[in-house]
């Protein structure tokens, strides 16, 4: 779910920007430019509540920058993609972001960039709470089914 929720991130950001998902592809340089390459790594997952999760993870967004075709050159120059709306886009929510998809929010930590000659890396630690649903069984195995509906006669 995290790598979905910073894909919409980042199509929230710049619709028009491609998304790569794909390690090998991308590992094979087989992608049009400009383009963002998106992976996540989970950190830790540890019981927050007994109905929560929380969920620790790195991402690592690398935004590859388009090449300059008028230039007589073999490969161009590389022409850097603004990624001020990205980072204001971050500030302004205080480094919480609501997935819109999902519904849930993510916690962001600070991020480090790597500046490339082609391409710029960004990478955030974030966390985020999960839903797990809470199941009660009965010694026979079978599962117990929650009440909803209370009736109350009045006395």
């Amino acid at each position: 779910m995290g790598l979905k929720a910073w894909a919409e991130l980042v199509q929230r950001i710049y619709p028009e920007l491609p998304i790569l998902r794909d390690r090998s592809r991308w590992l094979a340089g087989q992608f049009d430019r400009p383009s963002v390459f998106i992976e996540t790594d989970l950190v830790s997952d540890k019981a927050h509540t007994p109905r929560a999760d929380r969920i620790i993870e790195d991402v690592g967004l690398v935004f590859h920058y388009d090449i300059d075709r008028s230039v007589v050159e073999e490969d161009g120059e590389p022409i850097p993609l603004d990624l001020s709306p990205f980072f204001l886009y971050l500030r302004q929510r205080r480094f919480c972001v609501v997935s819109q998809r999902f519904g849930f929010m993510m916690v962001i930590e600070a991020p480090r960039t790597r500046p490339q000659n082609d391409r710029m890396e960004v990478t955030f630690r974030y966390s985020y709470l999960l839903h797990v649903p809470k199941l009660v069984i009965k010694d026979n195995g079978r599962q117990i089914q929650k009440i909803n509906d209370f009736f109350i006669e009045p006395s």
